[in-house]
């Protein structure tokens, strides 16, 4: 459990919350009882519910593991009063480390968002939703280079790759699109909570979900389109192979049937089939056979 206090503000984040940290800020906060039944159980959908003098909140966040290569959304809860913000979350979440060892260092910080319970709200919510765009300028960058390897002659390598961006937009989109709803509705309460002064805050906050929404669509239209020309790339490299297996199953076939001909023991007899070059006109039928067939497929433009 980390606190910063500064100008009558406390921030109070907990990290894997436990049973005993329930139970202070439970006692020093009196907590209702509906928010202290939520805090420890994880809950997978986004909400905001509003309880006399305390606000409660649950947003999930996308958090990358560069090990893994995957994105996955971490629940974030928020509980509301009026001069205290708790944050509890499950695992750890980079960009509110970040943002809150800036306001543990930095005095300007602790003057610019430490004015109110509000700003402090806004000010982190809008810092963590911009920090989703470096995640997805990764993942901008990924792409660029999937599409140059597509059309360098790589789509069967870039399979697995087109699966890993469009899992990782997958879960992006499963954290983003469902607290719209919720920001917005904090936004609508913002001025009626917080004070008028704050509903610029507010409607930034909003904007910014935006704006990462936007980026999250112009990503999944281009990888889509990228999908679709890598898979018609490798459509025409099989049909051109089964083709060119198909010729020479074609041109073999006829072969064959030369070879097992001329190979019966009733030819033993003839006189023509005993002749020591014999042989050689075998093998001029069949070079006939394989040009006849080669001229006949060139006409039909089959080659």
């Amino acid at each position: 459990m980390k606190t910063i206090t500064s100008n009558n503000i406390t921030w109070i984040d907990i990290e894997e919350p436990k049973e005993k940290d329930l139970d202070e800020i439970k006692e020093k906060f009196r907590l209702h009882p509906f928010i202290a039944s939520q805090i420890l159980p994880p809950i997978h959908r986004p909400k905001i519910e509003e309880y006399p003098d305390q606000l409660f909140m649950v947003l999930h966040f996308p958090v990358f593991d560069a090990k893994t290569r995957e994105t996955k959304p971490v629940e974030l809860d928020f509980i509301i009063t009026p001069q205290t913000l708790l944050t509890s979350h499950q695992g750890d979440i980079p960009s509110l480390k970040i943002f809150f060892d800036d306001c543990q260092i930095q005095e300007y910080h602790q003057g610019q968002y430490f004015k109110t319970v509000g700003h402090l709200l806004f000010g982190l919510l809008d810092f963590m939703l911009d920090a989703c765009l470096p995640m997805l300028d990764h993942i901008s960058e990924n792409l660029e280079e999937i599409e140059q390897r597509v059309f360098e002659g790589y789509e069967k390598e870039m399979l697995n790759e087109i699966a890993i961006i469009k899992k990782d937009l997958i879960d992006f989109r499963r954290a983003i699109k469902p607290q719209r709803s919720v920001l917005d509705l904090l936004e609508k309460k913002s001025s009626r909570i917080f004070g008028r002064n704050i509903r610029p805050l507010a409607q930034e906050v909003v904007g910014s979900n935006l704006r990462v929404w936007h980026v999250l669509e112009n990503h999944r239209e281009l990888i889509s389109s990228i999908e679709q020309t890598n898979d018609s790339l490798l459509s025409y490299k099989l049909s051109h192979i089964m083709k060119v297996l198909t010729v020479i199953s074609v041109i073999t076939f006829p072969l064959s049937i030369i070879v097992g001909y001329f190979g019966m023991n009733v030819f033993d007899e003839i006189a023509i089939i005993q002749h020591p070059l014999a042989w050689l006109g075998i093998l001029g039928i069949m070079a006939l056979s394989i040009v006849s067939m080669l001229v006949y497929f060139k006409r039909k433009k089959w080659l």
